[in-house]
């Protein structure tokens, strides 16, 4: 409570610009109200998976989906992987530029509903090896979390550990990249049927989310919130 009081008195005393054409930015978001109605929104996914569903399409499963097994119970995605939002998770990524977790974080945290059952939830940002983690200095998928720690989601960070130093996903095909991160994650504690919402920059294939799902098979529900999705695996080189 009393952070959320110093960030909104933050927010109040030092107005943020648009990171797209530097207009008034609304509050909060380093984003104004035009630029946010032109990014490239996800808005009708398959549940399973969170690839695009033609608009006027009943179905919330695809084809794929429906014929295949997994151990994510539900997928989302705010955005597809087209600018400006590509560059964005770039940068993000490899330019230390942690005020865009902040404000893709921000946005999926909008995009959840008030209703939902924050105190039943545990975020699982997906964990980097420790390898990775010191070289970057920081786990972007934490940095996109942060925001729904914020709107009282209880962050897990001590259950799952990424135990091998997988190579970078990025360039890889769709089969490789499943050989890549196979049993790349370890649970480290019980995990009693706990509701879990493993949080990630990108989804291409979800092998990595799959791998991941597939560590903390004993919690009661595991679903995963992702700030973009890659229609290829050529999408996130």
């Amino acid at each position: 409570m009393v952070y959320n009081w110093l960030l909104k008195l933050q927010q109040e005393a030092f107005p943020t610009s648009c990171r797209l054409c530097r207009a008034a930015g609304e509050p909060g978001l380093e984003l104004c109200s035009a630029c946010r109605e032109e990014l490239p929104w996800l808005h009708h996914a398959c549940q399973g998976c969170a690839m695009p569903l033609p608009p006027d399409a009943d179905a919330t499963i695809c084809a794929r989906c429906q014929n295949t097994t997994s151990s994510i119970d539900e997928c989302r995605a705010l955005f597809t992987y087209h600018p400006p939002v590509d560059g964005w998770i770039q940068r993000l990524k490899f330019e230390q530029d942690l005020a865009l977790g902040r404000l893709l974080g921000t946005l999926l945290a909008d995009s959840v509903s008030s209703d939902a059952d924050t105190a039943s939830m545990s975020i699982l940002p997906v964990p980097l090896h420790r390898k990775r983690l010191s070289e970057r200095g920081y786990n972007q998928a934490m940095e996109i979390a942060r925001p729904l720690v914020r709107r009282g989601y209880r962050i897990e960070t001590r259950c799952c550990r990424r135990a091998r130093n997988t190579g970078a996903q990025s360039g890889l095909s769709a089969a490789s990249r499943k050989g890549n991160v196979r049993g790349a994650f370890l649970t480290t504690q019980p995990l009693d049927g706990r509701q879990f919402v493993m949080i990630d920059d990108v989804l291409t294939t979800g092998a990595t989310l799959e791998a991941c799902a597939r560590a903390v098979r004993g919690a009661a529900s595991v679903s995963a919130w992702v700030a973009t999705r890659a229609l290829s695996p050529d999408d996130d080189r």
